[in-house]
């Protein structure tokens, strides 16, 4: 942009040394991660038998009389103590306005099972209402991770909970509770899936914590918020030092860091890793 002539590389340890000649740091920002669940209504369809009896068949869009759509989204910030909830008697038109804009102000959208399910359907309802969104987020799915990283015997939130020791799904009357909310605008009913939903949230949230240890992570929170490529890719500390050091078939050296903070374990280069021990004695 500039017509430098200069590499990028040798233009940012040319300002990173200004930095440490005059004793400031780069600015950092927050990292703005998401917690989210959805609750949804369900197709009412119109039922074409000739007999009540061994009732066995597929339906197509024709027998669609209502469309399946979004009760309501429960969501809190990383660290925040309150969950917040939008529904649908706000309108489900002005309710996506609101989230969608929650959730473009994110780093990290988390839900379980959000890439395949929440996400989505939450665009399809979009779309169906004229709200714009964008067409991808940076996501973590715990369903994704949780199935990817371990072999549990259920993958479903409330059995990983309750497994975790951190508590499971809150108990309610089951389908009733979508037909009172659906057929009766049933206020009390309302409030339940609510709280049923902002319980999956926190829960969300524990869960979360317990496996992050353990799971590849899908961003790079040092680089994002101003920090160095050697930082901790979770929390962004620089309280982070080698584990161990190994090498690839083709005998590429690389390191195994481990954070002091949140004790994730990532993989960074050698070339990084000796920026590091630069920056380490400078410093010093």
């Amino acid at each position: 942009k500039f017509q430098l002539d200069k590499e990028l590389e040798t233009i940012r340890k040319n300002v990173a040394n200004w930095r440490e000649r005059w004793g400031t740091e780069a600015k950092k920002v927050p990292i703005k991660r998401l917690f989210f669940d959805i609750e949804t209504s369900y197709y009412k369809l119109l039922i074409k038998t000739w007999q009540l009896k061994n009732f066995k068949r597929y339906f197509d869009h024709n027998d669609i009389v209502d469309e399946k759509k979004i009760i309501c989204i429960s969501y809190k910030w990383q660290y925040e103590d309150k969950v917040h909830t939008v529904d649908w008697r706000m309108g489900e038109k002005d309710m996506l306005k609101t989230f969608i804009k929650v959730l473009g102000d994110s780093d990290e959208a988390i839900a379980h099972n959000g890439d395949r399910f929440d996400l989505p359907f939450l665009r399809t309802r979009c779309l169906a209402n004229g709200v714009l969104m964008f067409p991808t987020y940076r996501t973590l799915d715990t369903l994704k991770k949780s199935r990817n990283s371990f072999l549990f015997a259920s993958n479903r939130l409330d059995y990983l909970g309750q497994l975790m020791g951190i508590g499971g799904k809150m108990e309610h009357e089951g389908f009733d509770m979508w037909e009172k909310i659906v057929e009766e605008n049933d206020e009390e009913a309302l409030g339940r899936m609510i709280s049923y939903c902002e319980r999956d949230v926190a829960l969300l949230e524990d869960y979360y914590y317990v496996i992050s240890p353990f799971i590849t992570h899908n961003n790079n929170f040092a680089v994002l918020t101003g920090g160095e490529k050697w930082e901790c890719p979770e929390c962004a500390s620089a309280k982070v030092k080698m584990h161990r050091t190994y090498s690839t078939p083709l005998g590429t050296i690389r390191r195994e860091m481990k954070c002091d903070d949140c004790k994730k374990q990532y993989k960074i280069s050698n070339k990084t890793y000796m920026s590091m021990l630069e920056h380490l004695m400078r410093t010093k």
